[in-house]
Order: structure tokens, then C-alpha cells, then sequence
């Protein structure tokens, strides 16, 4: 599961179109909170590591040594 934020949601915005069309239909079903979007992702195979990484990289903070 990954939680996006207001600021994190336009960043998933700005990538939409490196993603798979599964991903984003999984994050366009999801249920939008008071407290961001909770997107549920279930892999069954290794096809889309690379879009999770993607995703995962939004979340993560900038190494700023």
C-alpha cells in the first residue's frame, strides 16, 4: 500500500504517462481520504517493479549530503 499526499498526487500526475495502464487504474479506483489517496498494490508477477519504483521514488525523500 501506498499513501500519496496533495503534493505527491500532482508529482503522480506529472509521471501518469511512464506508467502502465493497470497502475494507473488501480490509483483511479482508489479511495481518496482526508488524509491522501490509499493505493492498494497486490503484484503477481515482476511486470510492473519498474512503475512501483517509480512510485516508491515519489515517496521518498532526496538524499541532500
Amino acid at each position: 500500500m501506498i499513501i500519496f499526499g496533495k503534493d505527491e498526487r500532482t508529482q503522480f500526475d506529472d509521471i501518469r504517462g511512464t506508467l502502465s495502464k493497470s497502475v494507473c487504474k488501480r490509483y483511479d479506483e482508489a479511495t481518496t481520504y482526508h488524509d491522501g489517496k490509499w493505493v492498494m498494490f497486490e503484484p503477481t508477477d515482476t511486470s510492473e517493479f519498474d512503475d512501483y519504483m517509480k512510485l516508491l521514488a515519489i515517496k521518498r525523500k532526496p538524499n541532500r549530503k
